[in-house]
């Protein structure tokens, strides 16, 4: 720590050097070239000579890896400009002597100069290994954003790149990539869906850590291998068609995606930690070149932020068995490997909801809730190769995963300035999987999380500040995260949340399929289904003017008594309340069930809304996704606003059966269904109606709309 940081000035070149320069011709930029092959083959003597790697099929991983390569280039370079008084700039020599697809004329003369040097064909294979194809890992996370281009990124005048794709299992992408002078740089989608990733050298050819590709589930299916094709070229990516089936095909996904970014992350740290110790034991002190800025202000990069504890027992049970992969099975072993497992198991399994035999609930219900479904819950992970270590510190951890409550209550603070956030300010991967998991459970959660990431840090713990990416003290990080945002359906916050708090440089992947048949072919109950637009000024205008609409236009005509048995189904909760207040305020005969009705109250306001003691019942979509209480004597049915689970609507009306009647109750068999929407509700209409018929409802100038059930 005593030893001072900087480049030495001192120049230790030898007279055979100085002679062998004067040879070459006046451009210095050849004189340079010349000089980086005489230092490539001394480096490579180097290597074999103190590193004893004889068998180049023994060369350790850290010492292959193509980022790995690339820094020894770069270090190269920049100790042979020092020596020579002439130190190139960033853009001038290095690229030069790394980019395997450069075609500048000097690259050309550095071949032919490697050609007529007599090396041995094992040297040549070496030199070969050493100049690879680009590494996304490495050039995501080396390209430098200027001050006046990120000013673009904030202010949203940065034109994009736009493009619609299709692919087979995906189907429609649509691609959006801001412009700019190295736009040549970044990596477009293709048109034709990649090929499917079936091996572990499949894996390795796109970038996977071979440690890390011969362990992994082979082979991935057709559409983890388009998923993994957009995730591994650091592209933010919204997949809102995560179903109960393929879920786990998407787990795997992005559990091998953070997996890879931690361990590529390891090697180049470790790689550089071993060239900057060589460096200070050559030159008598520490040269430090931007080259081995390899870390960020925190060491946590990957945060994964799920809504149950068996969500992330799954992933880390995908982690574990990776990492277990060809090691011996025994319990001693285990704990080797994968460390306090046993109190992991303890804490994130159990605990699951029981499920009735007599009135089952839905397959949906059964499979969401299945396993401990706790939402309050954080655990750090440290990764190695070959162990990964369980309930590390987060400041001391290289993966957090986390409930948007647990990450919270973690975070602690009345008051921005009391939010314990460091951890979260260097985060280069963010996952959200089972989105629409986390909006029923409380969406205010997860947006103060993305409200504190990459914020300046209060205290740095056990932080090099020379070796932290420029990038990352300028306040840049936000510009290289990449968010990957998984859901079963769309819905207005997700597309906010991806539009407006992700800002990655490389651009997004958006998957939007149409919805080619609605739940409403899925009613079974026949009735007209009534579906009523609001007017409204404006977004920010729509809850007052709902309510007044619904107050004197909706209301009034369902207190008569032939609307007796009306159900209000409230898919938000803000709007559920001001309904329950108004409602108390005019003496309404009605009763209510929410989340947060305690089980006897239920009992009570069923029975009442049954035997016909309350005309109505508001009821509220959450309770209904939580619960899936079965309320028997609806004849009528309004829908406040569309609901946000687009199956609940056909699984609402399906209640209106005439089996579920109070044959009792003296009404005609009369029923209705009466839907409330605005033009900002497409996306929730479309999983109802469909893409094409939701189209034609918002483009029609009639504001009211009658389908019936076939």
């Amino acid at each position: 720590m005593g030893k001072k940081f900087g480049r030495s000035t001192k120049s230790k070149i030898t007279t055979k050097d100085k002679t062998f320069g004067k040879k070459q011709l006046n451009s210095k930029f050849q004189h340079r070239s010349s000089s980086a092959v005489e230092a490539l083959k001394k480096q490579i003597d180097l290597e074999k000579s103190t590193l004893k790697y004889h068998d180049l099929s023994k060369i350790p991983e850290e010492i292959v890896e193509e980022e790995e390569q690339e820094d020894h280039f770069q270090s190269l370079v920049n100790q042979l400009s020092v020596a020579t008084k002439k130190r190139p700039s960033f853009k001038e020599a290095p690229p030069t002597l790394l980019a395997s697809k450069s075609k500048d004329r000097s690259l050309s003369k550095q071949k032919s100069n490697l050609n007529q040097s007599k090396t041995s064909g094992k040297e040549h294979e070496y030199l070969n290994r050493l100049l690879p194809p680009s590494n996304r890992f490495k050039d995501h996370l080396k390209h430098e954003l200027d001050a006046e281009y990120v000013e673009k990124l904030i202010a949203g005048s940065i034109e994009k790149f736009k493009k619609t794709v299709e692919w087979s299992q995906l189907e429609c992408l649509h691609v959006f990539i801001p412009k700019n002078k190295d736009n040549d740089q970044i990596i477009h989608i293709d048109e034709n869906p990649p090929k499917t990733l079936a091996t572990a050298a499949d894996l390795e050819a796109v970038g996977v850590q071979p440690s890390l590709a011969n362990k992994a589930p082979t082979p991935l299916s057709e559409l983890q291998s388009e998923l993994f094709s957009i995730v591994n070229v650091y592209k933010d990516l919204y997949y809102p068609h995560r179903t109960l089936t393929n879920g786990e095909e998407v787990r795997l996904v992005y559990t091998l995606h953070a997996f890879n970014h931690i361990l590529k992350t390891r090697a180049c740290v470790m790689l550089n930690n071993k060239k900057i110790e060589e460096e200070e034991n050559s030159n008598n002190g520490l040269v430090l070149a931007d080259a081995y800025r390899d870390q960020g202000l925190a060491r946590p990069k990957v945060l994964i932020v799920v809504p149950f504890r068996d969500s992330a027992y799954r992933i880390v049970s995908l982690m574990a068995d990776i990492v277990k992969k060809n090691v011996s099975a025994s319990s001693d072993n285990d704990q080797k490997t994968i460390m306090n497992y046993e109190r992991f198991l303890q804490e994130f399994t159990g605990n699951s909801l029981y499920f009735p035999k007599t009135n089952p609930k839905p397959e949906d219900y059964e499979k969401t809730f299945t396993g401990n479904t706790d939402d309050n819950f954080r655990l750090g992970l440290s990764l190695t190769k070959k162990t990964l270590k369980l309930y590390t510190d987060f400041y001391a951890s290289d993966i957090l995963i986390a409930s948007p409550l647990g990450l919270r209550v973690t975070m602690g603070g009345t008051s921005n300035s009391d939010v314990e956030h460091d951890f979260l300010s260097s985060i280069e991967v963010l996952i959200i999987d089972q989105a629409e998991l986390i909006l029923a459970q409380n969406w205010e959660n997860l947006l103060h999380i993305l409200e504190h990431m990459h914020l300046q840090p209060k205290t740095l713990r056990a932080t090099d500040i020379n070796r932290v990416r420029l990038w990352c003290l300028n306040g840049f990080s936000k510009f290289y995260r990449q968010t990957l945002m998984f859901a079963s359906h769309e819905l207005p916050e997700f597309r906010a949340v991806f539009n407006n708090k992700c800002c990655n440089y490389e651009g997004s992947v958006r998957i939007s399929n149409p919805v080619q048949h609605g739940e409403i072919h899925n009613v079974l109950v026949p009735l007209a289904q009534v579906f009523q637009r609001i007017d409204v000024t404006g977004l920010e205008n729509v809850h007052e003017q709902r309510l007044h609409y619904f107050i004197h236009k909706v209301l009034p005509q369902f207190k008569s008594s032939i609307f007796a048995h009306t159900m209000i189904y409230v898919p938000n909760y803000f709007d559920y309340v001001q309904l329950r207040n108004y409602f108390k305020t005019e003496n309404i005969s009605f009763v209510q069930i929410c989340e947060y009705t305690k089980k006897e109250k239920i009992a009570r306001a069923r029975d009442m809304f049954f035997h016909s003691a309350a005309h109505f019942l508001l009821y509220s979509e959450r309770s209904h996704f939580f619960k899936r209480t079965r309320t028997k004597g609806i004849r009528h049915m309004i829908m406040y606003q569309p609901p946000m689970f687009s199956h609940f609507y056909a699984e609402m009306i399906n209640l209106m059966h005439s089996s579920n009647q109070n044959a009792r109750d003296g009404l005609d068999d009369s029923m209705s269904c009466t839907v409330l929407y605005t033009k900002y509700d497409q996306l929730l209409l479309n999983g109802i109606l469909g893409s094409e018929n939701t189209a034609k409802l918002l483009e029609s100038d009639k504001p009211i709309h009658v389908y019936a059930a076939q």
